[in-house]
């Protein structure tokens, strides 16, 4: 009888192979005891049986048995062959086809009696119902401790944070801030990421910093002492902040937001004013698009309104900045980052409801099921409110801009193209073109301000 043995451990954190080392040598005793001679050993380390993941080294046994290499399967239990009853059947299959003998160390299971395959059936199940059991204790353990905001271990460790995840390592905490600071005033991802990789810093995995990893650590609401848990927050954490929640809210808002624009890799805003200046004719936005080597901006709908790019630019931040010279669009604009105190305290007081009905939930005061539903909905009212004090919250673009004319234009020579956007960008919603009616015609030009 040419025998196969399958041995599988689910979870291996060592990475020693010992589990499944002990079950092939039980399993070879058994196959000595019955004179079987093995012919191969499939083995799937740290592989779960339930997550459907695939099992390479089960699908050539079947592949193996389905040739006739293989008479008999030697297990250690029913459940370390399978924990699908689905799978079970296709085993059931083979041996009805083949003749297949199944023999485990912990008992013999005939799979070509009635009987045999009742018992296996009922294994089967029996491991299913263990398995599903054991993963809705793990998922409540993990979200009891999501909701207190213990620390989740494994992987890298998180940047700004020692190895233990709740020291905060001051050089890159100082990184952290810079880079919170600089995006929430208008810089690229990309330009940060560029600057950082100029003067040597890394990730906490020792990387070269990118925009897609810096996103990720500004995104996370880890930096500001609070825990989620797939892609939600659940809770204040017991790790100190590096930097505000209203900081963090703002970042994640800005960084997740699908209608954000970005530039093409490698290629960092060239044109001032793209997507600021709408055409007249057609209300399209306009973009930056040469012509004969003279860089212009051009409707991108009707291609019938453009302007002299160079011109454009020095126009629109002459009338910008004269604009901040007066009090009164200051004065607007300062009104609209002010927070209604009806807001800031309904935001405080979901906090506080969403933490009781973590603790409730935690003291088993209710069911998983009723905390669930409580919980997305004033998740959602929280989200909402969030979302709103992050509009008007956090770094002004303009806070330490403003001064007289010759101060501002001082200060504009020394910003890169991304934060004299946001400058723009804080202070005119759009401008628009209209039909030239001179070469350079400044009459054509239509503010639309924010204020």
């Amino acid at each position: 009888m040419r025998a196969g043995i399958y041995v599988r451990i689910s979870q291996d954190r060592t990475g020693a192979g010992l589990g499944v080392e002990r079950q092939a040598d039980d399993c070879r005793q058994l196959c000595e005891a019955k004179s079987w001679k093995v012919v191969e050993v499939y083995v799937d380390n740290d592989v779960s049986a339930f997550s459907g993941k695939r099992r390479p080294e089960w699908e050539r046994l079947l592949a193996d048995i389905a040739a006739g290499e293989i008479d008999a399967v030697v297990g250690w239990h029913v459940d370390r062959l399978t924990r699908s009853p689905r799978e079970l059947e296709d085993v059931i299959d083979l041996a009805e086809r083949h003749g297949l003998e199944l023999a485990t160390v912990t008992g013999d299971i005939d799979l070509g009696t009635v009987s045999g395959r009742t018992f296996a059936r009922m294994l089967g199940v029996m491991a299913r119902n263990e398995s599903e059991h054991k993963s809705e204790r793990q998922r409540r353990a993990n979200e009891q401790s999501a909701a207190a905001g213990k620390v989740h271990g494994g992987g890298m460790r998180p940047f700004g944070y020692a190895q233990d995840r709740r020291t905060v390592v001051p050089a890159e905490a100082e990184v952290v801030q810079e880079c919170a600071e600089r995006v929430l005033a208008g810089d690229s991802l990309r330009g940060v990421a560029r600057e950082l990789r100029a003067r040597g810093a890394t990730t906490s995995a020792g990387h070269d910093w990118q925009p897609r990893s810096l996103r990720q650590v500004l995104s996370s609401a880890r930096i500001s002492g609070r825990r989620e848990r797939h892609d939600r927050i659940v809770g204040v954490a017991e790790w100190p902040a590096i930097i505000s929640v209203g900081d963090s809210d703002r970042l994640r808002m800005l960084l997740t937001d699908p209608a954000r624009q970005t530039t093409r890799p490698g290629n960092p805003r060239r044109y001032l004013l793209s997507g600021l200046l709408r055409c007249g004719k057609c209300g399209a936005a306009m973009v930056g698009r040469p012509q004969r080597g003279v860089p212009r901006y051009c409707c991108a709908h009707c291609g019938r309104t453009y302007t002299n790019a160079a011109r454009t630019d020095e126009f629109l931040r002459d009338v910008a900045l004269q604009a901040l010279d007066g009090e009164g669009l200051r004065a607007a604009l300062r009104a609209q980052r002010t927070a209604d105190p009806k807001l800031v305290a309904e935001v405080a007081r979901l906090r506080v409801k969403l933490e009781e009905l973590a603790a409730a939930w935690g003291d088993d005061q209710m069911s998983t099921a009723s905390y669930r539903l409580a919980s997305s909905r004033v998740e959602a009212r929280l989200a909402q409110g969030e979302r709103k004090l992050a509009r008007i919250g956090g770094p002004d673009p303009l806070g330490a801009f403003v001064g007289t004319v010759a101060q501002m234009t001082e200060r504009w020579g020394e910003l890169n193209t991304a934060r004299r956007r946001a400058v723009l960008d804080a202070v005119l919603e759009k401008v628009i073109v209209g039909p030239a009616r001179s070469r350079w015609d400044e009459e054509r030009f239509q503010f639309v301000w924010r204020a």
